[in-house]
């Protein structure tokens, strides 16, 4: 019977301690849901000026963006890297506090515009991710 009484009251101190812990930290998770909507909000505004720093060109090709943007970048502070075979240019942003975001643009298929992929890279809490930054699905 004392053994049972233990595992209760244990049982029940878990559960008080678990509760406490949640609301302890409640605010710090709120505040990091609240910075990852602020920051995919803003690689949607980068996706969104880098295809219409394609659109506006006609670019079709990464080739074709790599030469055009790769020295306009460079003054910014970032890197632009074609891939071996050309289809696809890779744009770094490094940011403060050893953050960084990756960008992908590839090739048009059958002759349309090149694509910025709506998959990033970036640093979020000291992990690195992928995301789909319209779907928000970890990748």
């Amino acid at each position: 019977m004392e053994d049972s009484e233990e595992r209760t009251r244990l049982a029940k101190r878990r559960k008080e301690i678990a509760e406490k812990n949640r609301e302890r930290y409640r605010e710090f998770l709120l505040s990091m849901v609240e910075e990852r909507k602020n920051a995919l909000e803003l690689m949607r505004r980068r996706h969104a000026y880098y295809t219409k720093l394609i659109t506006e060109s006609g670019i079709k090709t990464a080739q074709e963006f790599f030469d055009k943007y790769k020295e306009h970048f460079l003054m910014y502070g970032i890197n632009l890297d074609i891939s071996d075979n050309k289809s696809y240019c890779s744009i770094y942003l490094e940011l403060g506090d050893y953050d960084y975001e990756s960008y992908g643009v590839r090739d048009g298929k059958n002759g349309n515009l090149a694509e910025v992929s709506p998959n990033v890279s970036f640093k979020e809490l000291f992990n690195n991710v992928e995301v789909n930054i319209f779907t928000e699905e970890e990748i």
